[in-house]
């Protein structure tokens, strides 16, 4: 329980991090827009913020399926993964049988076509979940609004559209170790 515990700290930590740079990186995102016009300004922070909803929906839809396949025991919760075992740094899996026979044993447990097809199924709750269809939404109708009403930049609005993924693919990468 103490390492659930620990996780989710470093998650939410993690989390507001990106939050952080989210908010930085609009606001000079939003002064660069000043300069550039009205247009620019409207156009970068729509697509931001449908950006940033399709985030969010992808997150929580991706979240809760996770959750779903653990309360139902698909996931076991409190196994290490392969990964684990090969990266072990302190020799804490020892014990473990040598590596060819591990990695046969999860060969055989991945199964064939209805394996797959069957996680699949269960996967696809994640990607089409209401709230990231929601986000897509709200991203498509700022398009078109923009667009009919003659206020669309298209730079501006690819531009705002990028920061969110971008500034999160960044954090990955720049974050404390």
């Amino acid at each position: 329980m103490q390492i659930k515990t620990m996780m989710m700290t470093r998650m939410m930590i993690s989390i507001k991090k990106v939050a952080i740079s989210l908010f930085v990186v609009d606001i000079a995102l939003i002064s660069y827009s000043l300069y550039q016009g009205n247009n620019w300004l409207v156009s970068s922070q729509s697509a931001f913020t449908s950006s940033l909803l399709v985030t969010l929906g992808s997150f929580l839809g991706y979240k809760k399926m996770v959750e779903k396949r653990l309360e139902a025991g698909d996931i076991p919760k409190e196994d290490r993964d392969e990964l684990d075992i090969l990266d072990d740094e302190h020799d804490l899996y020892s014990d473990v049988k040598d590596l060819k026979t591990v990695i046969e044993e999860e060969r055989a447990k991945i199964g064939g076509l209805k394996n797959t097809a069957t996680t699949l199924g269960k996967s696809v709750s994640g990607a089409v979940s209401l709230f990231r269809l929601g986000g897509y939404a709200v991203l498509f109708l700022s398009f078109l609004y923009l667009n009919r009403h003659g206020i669309l930049n298209i730079a501006g609005f690819l531009t705002g559209l990028a920061v969110v993924p971008l500034v999160a693919f960044l954090s990955i990468f720049l974050k404390d170790k």
